[in-house]
């Protein structure tokens, strides 16, 4: 009986070195698998962060534009124009690299013999950084009874 045990021992010497062979590759492909996955999520994080950025931008504009349409203690304003994010606007931590172009248009509406205004602002901030360029659109209506 010894002699056999040898002889089947002997048989499946190479066999171990298959098997620790396909276990190391395949979790060779679980590790890049992992790597790969885990870059993708830094990128969608990193598109967050900058879309956030860009959006931040486009409400300035739109704040900017309603403070002269709606200015405190006074009645509101007819608005017909487009601004940009000033120079130092890009130079703020936290909005490096980011502008915004906001716009302005008042349209007088009658309605049951009264006469309205409708204000439409819409603005869009955009940032680029490192050469990925992030842009989001904000778009707000008022309406203001005479």
């Amino acid at each position: 009986m010894q002699i056999r045990l040898r002889e089947n021992h002997k048989n499946q010497h190479g066999s171990m070195l298959v098997i620790a062979m396909f276990i190391l590759i395949v979790l060779s492909f679980l590790a890049l698998f992992m790597l790969r996955s885990n870059q993708l999520n830094s990128q969608i994080v990193i598109n967050e962060v900058y879309g956030l950025r860009a959006k931040l931008a486009a409400q300035t504009g739109i704040q900017m534009l309603l403070l002269e349409a709606f200015p405190l203690n006074a009645s509101e304003q007819a608005c017909n124009q487009t601004i940009s994010s000033p120079l130092a606007y890009s130079s703020i931590e936290g909005v490096n690299g980011c502008s915004f172009v906001a716009r302005c248009t008042t349209t007088n509406i009658a309605f049951n013999t009264q006469t309205n205004q409708y204000f439409q602002f819409s603005s869009t901030g955009t940032c680029d950084i490192a050469g990925q360029v992030v842009s989001r659109t904000v778009a707000v209506d008022a309406m203001v009874s005479n």
